[in-house]
C-alpha cells in the first residue's frame, strides 16, 4: 500500500471518528435535554402549568417534590382561568410565599407570589391581570431592597418568564420597553442543558415519601411542599425542621457582614416615574394599591443600620413612601422590624418571615372606604 493511500485511509478514519464524535456529544445533549423536559414539568411545560392550575381552581392542593418551579407561568395560567377577580391579590417574591386566605379572612383572597421580583414583575402582574380582567379590589404589591437593580446586574432572571405581560404593561403606560435581548430568557432554556437539574429530576422519582406528587387535600406533608389555590406556599415538615432560631440569626449576621458597605438599589428618575404610572393607573381603575414593604432579621437590621446598607435602605423606604403617598396608595410595613412589628422567632433568614409577621403588616391596611 502506498504513502498516498495510507494517508487517505488516515484522513478517512479522522473524518469518521469526529462525525461519531459530535452524534455522540448530540445525543448526550438531547437526551439531558429530554430528561430534563419530561423530569421537571412545572419548570419547563405550560400545559405542566395549566394542569396543575386546573387542580388549584377546582379548589385542592398540589404537592411539588421542589417549590423551585416556574410561578410566573403557573400564575399566568391559573389567573387566566379564574371564574371572577379575587377581592385581594397580593404579590411580591418569596417573602409573600406562605401569605394564606387566614391572613384576609372573610375577603376572596390570592397570593400571586413568584420568587426573585424586580420592578418589572410589579408591572407584569398588573399587566396579567388586567389582560385577563382579574384586577383585584385590592392589590398588594412589595418593593425589597434590590428591586430597582439594572437589568444588567441582576443576579437572577427568573422575572423574564413574565416579558409578554411586562412589555403588554409598559407599553400601555408609555414606558421604555426593554428589547428582546434584554427579556429573553437564556438560561432557563440553557437550564435543560443542567447534569445538575437532570440528577435532581431523576432522584426525585427514586425518592421514597409518603404522599404523591400532585392532587391533595391536605394543607401540609411530611415530605412534600403544597402549593394551596389561594396560591400560598406550605412547607414540608421536614422541610420546616431546618427554620430554626439559631439558623436564622447566624445567617442574618453572616449577611449583615457581607452588606453592611454595599447600597441598596435607589429609584432613578426613569423608575419613579415608571411607578407613579402604574400607580395612578391603578387609581383610575378602582384598585386600593397597597406597597407592603417586609423587615428583616433584627440581628442583620442591627449590623447594617448605621451603615451605608442600612441608610440606603432608609432612604429607599422614605422615597417609596413620599410617591404612595402622592399617588393614591398607602405604604405598610418596613425594611425595619421594630417599625414593622415583627418578633425575632417570626424570621427563618435574614429576609424570610412567617404569615404572622405578615399579617402583623397586611393588618395595617385600612379598609376600602
Amino acid at each position: 500500500m502506498n504513502t498516498a493511500t495510507t494517508r487517505n485511509l488516515s484522513k478517512s478514519k479522522i473524518k469518521k471518528f469526529i462525525f461519531w464524535f459530535f452524534l455522540v456529544i448530540i445525543a448526550i445533549l438531547c437526551g439531558l435535554i429530554a430528561i430534563n423536559f419530561y423530569l421537571n414539568p412545572l419548570i419547563f411545560r405550560s400545559a405542566a402549568h395549566v394542569e396543575v392550575a386546573t387542580i388549584l381552581n377546582q379548589g385542592k392542593s398540589f404537592a411539588v417534590y421542589d417549590p423551585n418551579l416556574d410561578f410566573r407561568g403557573l400564575r399566568r395560567a391559573h389567573i387566566q382561568m379564574m371564574a371572577k377577580a379575587p377581592e385581594v391579590v397580593i404579590f411580591a417574591g418569596s417573602r409573600f410565599e406562605v401569605a394564606s386566605q387566614k391572613t384576609f379572612p372573610n375577603r376572596s383572597f390570592y397570593n400571586a407570589f413568584a420568587h426573585n421580583d424586580y420592578f418589572e414583575d410589579m408591572l407584569a402582574i398588573v399587566g396579567l391581570l388586567d389582560k385577563a380582567n382579574k384586577l383585584p379590589k385590592t392589590l398588594v404589591l412589595s418593593i425589597r431592597h434590590i428591586s430597582f437593580v439594572p437589568m444588567e446586574k441582576r443576579a437572577t432572571e427568573e422575572w423574564k418568564m413574565f416579558a409578554d405581560e411586562y412589555k403588554y404593561m409598559a407599553n400601555k403606560l408609555g414606558l421604555e420597553v426593554a428589547s428582546f435581548y434584554q427579556t429573553f430568557p437564556l438560561n432557563h432554556y440553557l437550564q435543560l442543558l443542567s447534569l445538575e437539574l437532570a440528577f435532581q429530576g431523576i432522584s426525585q422519582q427514586f425518592k421514597p415519601t409518603t404522599a404523591s406528587y400532585g392532587a391533595t387535600e391536605q394543607w401540609m406533608l411530611d415530605d412534600m411542599d403544597v402549593i394551596h389555590p389561594d396560591g400560598s406556599l406550605s412547607f414540608s415538615k421536614s422541610h420546616t425542621v431546618s427554620f430554626t432560631p439559631e439558623a436564622a440569626r447566624e445567617d442574618s449576621i453572616k449577611q449583615a457582614q457581607k452588606s453592611a458597605k454595599n447600597q441598596a438599589a435607589q429609584l432613578t428618575e426613569e423608575n419613579k416615574m415608571a411607578l407613579e404610572k402604574l400607580l395612578d393607573y391603578l387609581h383610575q381603575k378602582g384598585v386600593q394599591t397597597v406597597i407592603a414593604i417586609t423587615p428583616h432579621h433584627p440581628a442583620f437590621w442591627e449590623g447594617i443600620k448605621n451603615e451605608n446598607y442600612g441608610r440606603t435602605l432608609s432612604q429607599l423606604e422614605a422615597d417609596v413612601k413620599e410617591i404612595a403617598q402622592a399617588h393614591h396608595s398607602i405604604l405598610v410595613g418596613s425594611f425595619d422590624p421594630k417599625l414593622a412589628g415583627c418578633a425575632e422567632n417570626s424570621f427563618r433568614d435574614y429576609i424570610h418571615l412567617d404569615e404572622v409577621c405578615l399579617k402583623i403588616i397586611f393588618d395595617q391596611i385600612p379598609p376600602i372606604k
